[in-house]
This record gives structure tokens, C-alpha cells and sequence, in this order.
């Protein structure tokens, strides 16, 4: 859980919006009505013919910054008399100029259509970004397993533009039954005749994990509402069941307290009695305590019936140390008695007049 201090309180971010969670009513779900079919017809509309890049004399932005990248590297690699490997061009070859084209038409499709296409930052990309919506939809074009490396030319600078490619779209979820996410060169059919298909089909996927992610978002909520209410009802039975408990451990010990209490006003009379007694078979003995002696020790045993006479000292109206706030005050409702059964402390034994 994340706190954030401001000035200085706390506030959690988190808390607040699972308050509101708790508290807001969750919508429907969201619902699609569009089949896939119709949204494949409405995509093909938007996106129309997609011409081939014959030339990449003006490639879209993305395509230009790694062909000037590697022309600068290029000539540092022809003017250095130790050419570095990692400044050797990466896109003169025929194959790796047939895969810029292809990336380039689907760069400019993407663009007229309203969708933000990018390059990673790397210097030889074997993977490419399509940002559609909310939506980032990314895809590989080249040879099957191919690794590709920032560091060093991934092919030879003779490699032939006839060397089959596969394009292939990274869904990451399972994937609709529907959706086409992969193309490959075939010998009557090359990616750039299935240009239209893969641009509707990229734009496709980025509708379809929009929704997923509607789907997911709504569900997510609807559970994490549900596990909060069901939490913060836990958390209140376990308030009021430690409350019970609390007011249980609180009627015994009140009990007991009137038990103590009722003993030590027993003791303190029996005090007061015995300290009479004493006095009145010294005044008729025939060899008597002083009445000095008998004086001071008749004050001392009164002194303490007075020190444990609940009733003198006021004791019986003192709240127990549970019925006390932290700041000394009494809690409220103190005195009100449990709505459960109490269970009493055993009897007094007939031969036990101030112990149990």
C-alpha cells in the first residue's frame, strides 16, 4: 500500500480509491456488439489500397532516421583506417532494403489511417511498433528465428531480396479465432501482395486488445469491489467479535470485583468487631493491657478495616482499568451489560470465608 506525506499527514492514495471503489456502482459490462466480421469490412474501408514502396527515396520519418543512422555509419566505416564492425551498414543489402520497404508501406498505411507507427531504439530492430488508440501493437518482419543485433550486420551485404520473410503480430493473449497475426513469403504470393490484409489485420489486433483490456478493466473491478465489501465485512465482525469479547472479559471482571469487594467489607466489619471484642475482655481481664497499648493498637486495626472498607474508601465506584480511556477518562456506555451470557466465577465454599 502507497502512502504519500503531505506537509505533515499522511495520505493514501490507495485507500481513497478503494473507498470510492466500494462505494460507486459498477457499470454493465462492456459490450461489442460489432462482430468481427463487420469490424474487418469497416477497417478495409478506412485503409483502402496500400500502394508498394518501389524506392525509399521518401520513406516515412521512422524509416529515414535508421536509413541516415546508417549512412553516417557508413561513412565512418569507409573513412576510418580501423573500420569498427559495429559501424558497418546494416541495410545495404538487398534483402534488408526489401524489409525496409515493406515496413516502409505499412508505416505510410498506418499514418493516412491515424495511427502512430515507431522504430525501437536500436540501430538494427528486428521488431516494430504500432501505436493504435490506447493500443501498442507491435510485430516482427524477417527470417523465422533470426536474432538480430545492435552490434553487428545480421546478414551479408549480398543476401538476395528473394529469401522468404515472415511477418508475424505479437497478440501476447489468446488469440481470437478470427485474427490472421502472421504472413510468409509463398512462391505465387509475396508479403507485398498481402499488404491490405496485414494493415487491417494490425489494426485489427489493436481494436481487439482494446477490448480485452475493457473486459479485463471491468472485470478487475467488479472483483476487487466484491473482495473489499467482503474484506470490510470480515473486518467488522471481527470488530464486534472482539467487542463481545471485550465485553465479556468485562462483566466477569466487574464480578469479580463486586466478589473482592463484598469480601473486603466482610473482613473490614469482622475487623471492627474483633477490634470491640478485644477492648471489652481487656476492660473485664484480670490482668489488662495498658489502655495506651490497647489505644494505639485499636487505632492501628481500625486504620486498616478503614484502608480496606470498600464502602469508606469509595472503591466500589471505581471504574475497572478496562473501562479507562488512555487519558484517564471513564469509557462511555461502561456500565451496560452484555447482551451474551456471562459465565460466573465458582461459588464460595461454605469453609472459606475470604479466599475461593
Amino acid at each position: 500500500m502507497e502512502t504519500i506525506r503531505i506537509g505533515s499527514s499522511n495520505w493514501n492514495e490507495r485507500e481513497d480509491e478503494e473507498q470510492a471503489l466500494m462505494m460507486e456502482d459498477v457499470p454493465p459490462p462492456p459490450d461489442f456488439p460489432e462482430p468481427f466480421s463487420g469490424l474487418i469490412t469497416r477497417i478495409t474501408t478506412l485503409v483502402g489500397h496500400i500502394a508498394q514502396s518501389r524506392n525509399l527515396k521518401s520513406p516515412h520519418h521512422a524509416v529515414a532516421k535508421l536509413l541516415s543512422e546508417d549512412a553516417e555509419r557508413h561513412e565512418r566505416w569507409k573513412q576510418s583506417p580501423y573500420p569498427l564492425t559495429s559501424d558497418q551498414p546494416l541495410f545495404v543489402s538487398p534483402y534488408e532494403q526489401r524489409r525496409l520497404k515493406l515496413v516502409d508501406a505499412i508505416f505510410k498505411a498506418m499514418a493516412r489511417a491515424g495511427m502512430t507507427p515507431a522504430v525501437p531504439r536500436e540501430k538494427n530492430p528486428g521488431e516494430f511498433t504500432i501505436r493504435i488508440g490506447d493500443s501498442t501493437v507491435r510485430f516482427t518482419l524477417g527470417k523465422p528465428g533470426e536474432q538480430r543485433s545492435n552490434w553487428a550486420i545480421a546478414t551479408e551485404a549480398r543476401r538476395p531480396a528473394s529469401e522468404p520473410m515472415r511477418l508475424k503480430i505479437d497478440w501476447e493473449r489468446e488469440e481470437p479465432k478470427e485474427l490472421v497475426s502472421e504472413w510468409s513469403d509463398c512462391p505465387d504470393a509475396p508479403l507485398e501482395s498481402m499488404l491490405q490484409e496485414i494493415v487491417v489485420n494490425l489494426i485489427a489486433v489493436g481494436e481487439m486488445r482494446m477490448r480485452a483490456v475493457e473486459r479485463h478493466w471491468y472485470e478487475y473491478r467488479a472483483e476487487r469491489k466484491d473482495k473489499l465489501i467482503k474484506a470490510e465485512q470480515e473486518r467488522r465482525e471481527e470488530v464486534a467479535r472482539r467487542e463481545r469479547e471485550h465485553q465479556r472479559r468485562l462483566a466477569n471482571a466487574r464480578i469479580e470485583k463486586l466478589h473482592q469487594e463484598a469480601m473486603s467489607l466482610r473482613l473490614a466489619d469482622d475487623i471492627r468487631r474483633y477490634v470491640a471484642a478485644v477492648n471489652e475482655r481487656n476492660a473485664s481481664s484480670s490482668n489488662p493491657v495498658s489502655p495506651a497499648e490497647i489505644d494505639d493498637w485499636s487505632c492501628w486495626a481500625l486504620a486498616q478495616a478503614e484502608r480496606i472498607d470498600p464502602v469508606g474508601t469509595g472503591a466500589f465506584l471505581l471504574p475497572l482499568p478496562e473501562e479507562m480511556e488512555e487519558n484517564g477518562e471513564p469509557r462511555p456506555n461502561v456500565c451496560t451489560p452484555p447482551s451474551d451470557p456471562v459465565k460466573l466465577p465458582p461459588a464460595w465454599r461454605p469453609n472459606r470465608w475470604y479466599t475461593r
